[in-house]
């Protein structure tokens, strides 16, 4: 095999995945200042997580051959402008990253309807004679709706589903019915989705994803129901779901993802007693994390050998 690529990894990955790069013989530019790198010009494979990537940044790598994604979503990357140029973008999906966010999307159901924040607070804050006056939720036996059936939704159906007991349906309008029955998994349309316990989001975000939960919907929720999501910012409304959440239409919802990220200090889902939050890191376990970024490595090696990656996202516009 020929000199190894020389890749710009603009976002921390793990250890290993760095190490792997390395024993393939690639040079690594990475670290904050790698912006300023007098080679980053001569870049020919950029291996990014969340940073925003856009033209400005790759316009200029006149080597570049690919961006890899490490992760599924894409939403950060202008596509269209690295097509336009040639240059490859493929994502790393599936894996221990898939069931992490699984894991994290049943934590936020669990911490959600047990009540974990409070329940801690009646604790710590001497209220321990208020715990009669509280009525836990259950996950067991509850009606769950996921929107989006991908691998992710797949996983959580699972421990939902066997795990649980729960009664699992899911809307996706690009997975056919008898696919989704066969996973053990009622279809359902978006409307009755939305009548359920607990919703769980798992669609990228698209310009036809942006909002897909406004007012309209959260108010088709009962008003003990929770919605979870740990897909994307945006695909929920977060003005409305606040109405929402003050207003007491809705039981909870458990965000993982912002519209902006970070969001800014004074959110107004901070200061909400019936939300539970966290910075983006549903899929950051250790072993999703190594899984991810040696995922990232095996597909940069297959594009410096000059094969055509699995998981690439653009090959129609690059013919």
């Amino acid at each position: 095999m020929s000199a190894g690529e020389l890749v710009t990894i603009i976002d921390p990955i793990h250890p290993a995945g760095v190490e792997a790069l390395l024993a393939s013989g690639h040079t690594l530019i990475q670290g904050e200042g790698w912006r300023k790198h007098p080679r980053l010009p001569e870049t020919s494979v950029i291996l990014i997580r969340t940073s925003p990537l856009g033209e400005d940044i790759f316009g200029s790598m006149r080597n570049l051959k690919a961006i890899v994604k490490h992760g599924a979503g894409v939403d950060n990357i202008a596509i269209p402008a690295a097509s336009a140029m040639g240059v490859q973008v493929a994502n790393t999906p599936g894996g221990n990253n898939s069931t992490a966010v699984a894991e994290g999307a049943v934590a936020l159901m669990l911490g959600l309807l047990r009540q974990v924040s409070e329940m801690d607070a009646l604790v710590r804050e001497d209220r321990w004679s208020e715990r009669w006056g509280i009525r836990l939720a259950d996950l067991t036996g509850a009606k769950v709706g996921l929107i989006g059936f991908g691998r992710i939704a797949r996983y959580v159906a699972k421990i939902c589903g066997a795990g649980f007991g729960a009664e699992v349906a899911a809307y996706d309008p690009m997975v056919a019915d008898e696919e989704v029955r066969a996973a053990g998994v009622e279809p359902m349309p978006l409307a009755e989705i939305l009548k359920r316990d607990v919703i769980s989001i798992h669609t990228p975000l698209t310009e036809g994803t942006r909002n897909l939960i406004g007012a309209a919907e959260l108010a088709q929720m009962h008003a003990k129901a929770i919605i979870v999501n740990c897909s994307r910012g945006g695909i929920i409304d977060e003005a409305a779901l606040v109405a929402a959440l003050e207003a007491r239409s809705i039981g909870g919802a458990g965000i993982d993802v912002f519209d902006a990220e970070p969001p800014p200090a004074d959110h107004p889902l901070f200061r909400l007693p019936n939300v539970l939050l966290s910075p983006h890191v549903a899929g950051v376990t250790e072993a999703g994390m190594k899984d991810m970024a040696l995922h990232c490595a095996q597909v940069i090696d297959m594009i410096h050998r000059g094969e055509s990656p699995p998981t690439l996202l653009n090959g129609d516009m690059l013919r």
